[in-house]
């Protein structure tokens, strides 16, 4: 039985948890997209302290969409500012030389939908991670997980804690727990699956 998750843009490491605990996993194509919610920001931290990097939406104000029919905008050159935001926070970082390529490759690839290239990313971040799942996009009416569509709310409490791992500005904020999964990645590398496991 596959597990069925919301997409998600450099989803945070408890959405990584949820898929390490989970052999076939599918991303629902259907569901009605919810903004304000990680389907199209992520969360990074860096000098400044947290920050949001959202991916914009063409989007009729008012109506509900299905995700696969959510289409990105490209009115503003936001790639070259996310990318530039993810250089400043990670640079310093021991992999991000090893990851970045491929992260500008794929987002310089222009999507249309966004649930493409949020698929795209997820499945090279799970690939250089060491997740074990197998994913794919699903357009069958199966109900998205409840508990991990909550992992998708910025304003949701969660109780998820991952074991402290070394952060660019430690020293400045304390440890930022549940950041996009870029962060572990950049960090720790291939020691990321084991912060996972805990």
């Amino acid at each position: 039985m596959s597990f069925v998750i919301p997409t998600a843009y450099f989803p945070n490491s408890e959405y990584f948890y949820q898929l390490l605990q989970n052999r076939n996993v599918e991303i629902s194509s259907v569901e009605i997209f919810q903004k304000q919610t990680l389907r199209n920001r992520c969360v990074i931290v860096n000098a400044n302290g947290l920050q949001n990097l959202t991916v914009p939406i063409e989007r009729n104000s008012g109506e509900e969409t299905l995700t696969k029919n959510i289409k990105i905008s490209y009115t503003e050159d936001w790639i070259k500012n996310h990318l530039r935001s993810i250089e400043s926070a990670y640079r310093r970082t021991p992999y991000y030389e090893y990851y970045i390529d491929r992260i500008e490759e794929i987002l310089s690839k222009k999507h249309i939908h966004l649930i493409d290239l949020n698929f795209e990313l997820t499945d090279f971040l799970i690939d250089k991670i060491g997740l074990t799942c197998e994913l794919k996009i699903s357009e069958n009416e199966t109900e998205v997980n409840p508990q991990i569509s909550e992992i998708l709310n910025p304003k949701s409490n969660s109780h998820f804690q991952t074991q402290p791992y070394i952060q660019t500005f430690v020293e400045r904020f304390g440890f930022q727990n549940n950041l996009s999964v870029l962060d572990l990645l950049f960090n720790e590398g291939p020691n990321s699956i084991c912060v996972l496991q805990g």
